[in-house]
C-alpha cells in the first residue's frame, strides 16, 4: 500500500526546496510533505546569481555581492555602477544547508532519496512511482521531469564551463565584475566570458556559448585557459573547483500541469527567463505564489506572470540567436554601449516601462530585429532552424536541467 501525503515535491533543488520552505513557514506548516530526489544535494553543484534593490530574506546566504559590473569587447568597456541595484551570488551548498536546517526541524516533512519514474492520476489527487516505492498526495509538484519539446518553438542552450581559480598574487578588483567579455572568436554563435572576482586572489571565470548544441569538453577548457593566461595575463594560478551546465533558452509555453494535480514548477514550470537563463528570483516568486493559492483553497497555478510584450521581445532575440548566432555580439555591444547597466538589469527583470524599452530598441540594430519579425510573424513564416552539429560539437539535446543560474547569466 502506498504512503499518502498532503503534498509531494519531486525534485529537491532550488524550486522544490523553495516551495517546501514556503509551506512550512506559512499556513501550510501542519501539512504532511514528502520531498523526493535521487541526489542528497550536499555539494556546491551550482551557483545562483540575482539582483535586487533591497535586502531580502536570503542576505545571510549571499557569498559575495557587487555594485559594479561591466561589458567588454575588443574596443569598448561599458557599464559600471549598478545604481540602486546589487548583484548577489549564492552558492548551492549554502542554500541547500540552510533549507534543510529549516525542514529537518519539521516532523511532518519527509525525504526519500529515490529516482522518479512516472506520475499517474488518482481518485483524490495524484501518485508518483519511484525506483523503490509508490506515493500518493493531493498535489504533486514536479521539477525533475520536463515537458516534451515543441518542434515549432525556438530552442537553444546557454551552455558553459567555469573555473573557480586562486592566484598566487593579487590579480582582481573584488568590487568590479565582468558580466560579458566578448574578447573571444564567435565561430557563428554568441560566445563570451563571465568573470566574478571574490577577492583580490579568487574569482569565478566562465566560458558561455548560446547555441543549440554543446561543445566538446576540451573546447571549454582550452578557451578558459587562453582567457585566464592570455587576456587576463595570469600565469600562476590554481583551479580550485570546476563547474559546467546547460540552461534551456526557449519560447515554448510550459504547461501548468503534467497531469491533473501534478503541477510543474521550476524549469518545468516556465521559471527560466528565455533569453537570459535567469530563474532564481522567478523560482522564489513562483513558490510564494503557489503557497498563497493553496492557503486560500485555490488550484495551484505555477505560471510565471510576464507581460506579453516581453514574450514578444524574447521570441525575436531567440530567433536571431538561433538562426543568426554570429550577430549576438553586435546586439549586446550596442545594448551596453547606449543603455545604463541599471536600466539593462531592470529590462531583463521585466521591470521597465514601454517608453524605456522603445529607447533601448532604437539603439539596437533595428534592421536585424525587423528581419526577425518577418521571419517569425511574416507570411512566409520561417520555422526555427536547428544548427547541424559539426565534428567538434556534442549532439543536440532535447532539454537540459540548469546546473547554474548565472544571468540569473545572459
Amino acid at each position: 500500500m502506498s504512503e499518502h501525503y498532503d503534498y509531494i515535491i519531486a525534485g529537491a533543488g532550488a524550486a522544490g526546496l523553495s516551495l517546501a520552505c514556503n509551506m512550512v513557514e506559512g499556513a501550510l506548516s501542519g501539512a504532511r510533505i514528502l520531498l523526493i530526489d535521487q541526489d542528497l544535494k550536499q555539494s556546491n553543484d551550482r551557483t545562483w546569481c540575482y539582483w535586487s534593490d533591497e535586502a531580502d530574506d536570503l542576505e545571510h546566504l549571499v557569498y559575495k555581492s557587487w555594485s559594479h559590473l561591466s561589458f567588454l569587447n575588443e574596443v569598448h568597456q561599458h557599464g559600471g555602477d549598478l545604481g540602486n541595484l546589487t548583484y548577489k551570488m549564492i552558492r548551492g551548498e549554502d542554500f541547500y544547508a540552510d533549507a534543510w536546517t529549516k525542514l529537518r526541524n519539521c516532523p511532518n516533512v519527509s525525504f526519500r532519496q529515490e529516482h522518479v519514474l512516472h506520475y499517474h492520476p488518482t481518485a483524490n489527487g495524484a501518485g508518483v512511482v519511484t525506483d523503490r516505492a509508490t506515493y500518493t498526495g493531493k498535489y504533486i509538484f514536479n521539477s525533475c521531469k520536463l515537458p516534451k519539446p515543441d518542434p515549432g518553438a525556438h530552442f537553444l542552450l546557454q551552455h558553459f564551463a567555469g573555473w573557480w581559480i586562486q592566484t598566487e598574487t593579487p590579480a582582481f578588483d573584488p568590487q568590479q565584475g565582468y558580466l560579458m567579455d566578448f574578447r573571444t572568436p564567435q565561430k557563428g554563435s554568441t560566445r563570451f566570458f563571465y568573470l566574478l572576482p571574490i577577492d583580490e586572489r579568487r574569482a569565478l571565470v566562465e566560458y558561455t556559448v548560446f547555441s543549440p548544441v554543446r561543445l566538446q569538453s576540451y573546447e571549454y577548457q582550452s578557451a578558459l585557459k587562453n582567457y585566464v593566461e592570455q587576456l587576463l595575463g595570469i600565469s600562476h594560478y590554481t583551479i580550485m573547483e570546476h563547474e559546467s551546465g546547460a540552461i534551456p533558452m526557449t519560447d515554448q509555453i510550459m504547461p501548468n500541469q503534467m497531469y491533473p494535480n501534478v503541477i510543474n514548477v521550476g524549469t518545468a514550470g516556465g521559471a527560466v527567463k528565455p533569453t537570459t537563463g535567469y530563474a532564481f528570483t522567478r523560482i522564489r516568486e513562483q513558490a510564494a505564489q503557489i503557497c498563497a493559492q493553496l492557503e486560500s483553497g485555490q488550484y495551484p497555478d505555477s505560471k510565471v506572470k510576464s507581460p506579453g510584450r516581453f514574450r514578444f521581445y524574447d521570441r525575436l532575440l531567440l530567433n536571431i540567436l538561433q538562426t543568426r548566432g554570429g550577430l549576438g555580439k553586435g546586439i549586446f555591444s550596442s545594448l551596453f554601449r547606449y543603455t545604463p547597466i541599471e536600466t539593462i538589469f531592470r529590462f531583463l527583470g521585466e521591470g521597465t516601462k514601454l517608453q524605456q524599452e522603445a529607447k533601448i530598441f532604437l539603439r539596437l540594430p533595428v534592421p536585424t530585429f525587423l528581419k526577425a519579425v518577418w521571419r517569425v510573424f511574416g507570411p512566409l513564416k520561417e520555422a526555427p532552424r536547428q544548427k547541424v552539429a559539426d565534428s567538434t560539437e556534442q549532439p543536440p539535446v532535447a532539454w537540459a536541467i540548469p546546473v547554474q543560474d548565472k544571468l540569473q547569466t545572459p
